[in-house]
């Protein structure tokens, strides 16, 4: 494998992600009360249900991000970029909208902070290579 600035620079932002999904995944599963704190929201039985079921895509988005930790560029790992950057900027809006209805506390804001950063990141990942041919 030839080890460019780009694969060390996916490497660094995959691990980065894998890290905040695998800790996203270990507070929803275990104590979802510490996200319903900060974002403001009452700790239902229905929350922590769909918090539990949110744990599991953020298990799912830990695993992604690590294994394809060191891929070159391919469509793969373009489209794993561009899934990505989607997931993030829609968690990210999604925030904010929560927010302006009153749904959600001021909280939310740290976790919106982030979701854009990794969302430009993903995105311009994607976009910088978009044009490029991969050989699969």
């Amino acid at each position: 494998m030839k080890v460019t600035v780009e694969v060390i620079r996916f490497r660094v932002l995959s691990i980065t992600a894998a890290s905040i999904s695998c800790l996203l995944f270990l507070t929803l599963l275990l104590v979802p009360q510490l996200i319903f704190m900060l974002f403001e929201i009452e700790a239902t039985a229905s929350a922590s249900f769909l918090a539990r079921r949110a744990a599991m895509l953020f298990l799912g988005y830990a695993v992604i991000t690590y294994v394809s930790r060191n891929a070159e560029h391919s469509s793969a790992r373009q489209a794993i970029s561009l899934g990505l950057a989607a997931t993030w900027v829609s968690l990210a809006v999604l925030g904010v909208f929560e927010l302006v209805r009153g749904v959600a506390g001021f909280g939310i804001l740290l976790a919106i902070g982030a979701e854009l950063l990794l969302a430009f990141a993903y995105g311009s990942i994607w976009f910088v290579n978009r044009h490029k041919h991969a050989e699969i």
